[in-house]
């Protein structure tokens, strides 16, 4: 019975290991394109704001904690909506970063909402396809933040990204109490890219 769980499994550690060597590969230094100073420090701030609160909700679906996957959502929400784009002198951009906290608010109570691990980590998948590209936008110059992958967050085989503020993976959509793989997955993923704009 072990040799045949063994032999099953394999698929599954060669879909997590397979290309760069995990965490220590993929990343990329980004270079301003645009004019620095598009941001302002109230504006930055906010953000950095944002990202704690986004940190808590990985850290504690990382603990399999669904109370404090909750509470951080609650705190992502308020987050969210207190972003400031008041000071940004690209009124387009103003607008994109509005538009993005706005997604992530929504998303951070539907998350909230839902019961399921498994549901409110997809809403956790969505909020990183808002709060990413929102980084990127607002050239975020407040700390480096590394794109995470991992190629098998949903059913074994569906790909999903997270945003760490340190380079070891530490896989919040497997996690340290996963009911098929327990820790044994934690490590599983690779960094993609990394944003640094404070150079």
């Amino acid at each position: 019975m072990k040799s045949l769980i063994a032999i099953l499994l394999i698929p599954v550690f060669a879909a997590c290991s397979g290309g760069p060597k995990l965490g220590n590969e993929g990343v990329i230094e980004k270079e301003s394109q645009a004019i620095r100073g598009q941001t302002d420090p109230a504006t930055t701030s906010s953000v950095t704001n944002l990202l704690e609160a986004y940190y808590r909700m990985k850290d504690a679906l990382i603990e399999y904690d669904t109370a404090s996957a909750n509470s951080a959502a609650l705190l992502l929400h308020a987050a969210a909506d207190s972003v400031k784009a008041s000071g940004v002198s690209d009124s387009a951009l103003a607008l994109t970063l509005k538009d993005f906290a706005a997604n992530i608010s929504s998303e951070s109570l539907a998350m909230v909402a839902k019961k399921d691990l498994v549901e409110k980590k997809r809403s956790f998948s969505t909020i990183t396809e808002n709060l990413y590209p929102m980084l990127q936008a607002a050239q975020y110059s407040g700390a480096r933040v590394y794109h995470q992958m991992c190629p098998m967050a949903f059913n074994d085989h569906e790909t999903a990204f997270w945003l760490s503020n340190k380079r070891e993976i530490e896989n919040p959509y497997l996690g340290k109490k996963h009911p098929k793989y327990a820790s044994g997955m934690l490590h599983c993923g690779e960094v993609k890219d990394s944003l640094d704009y404070a150079k």
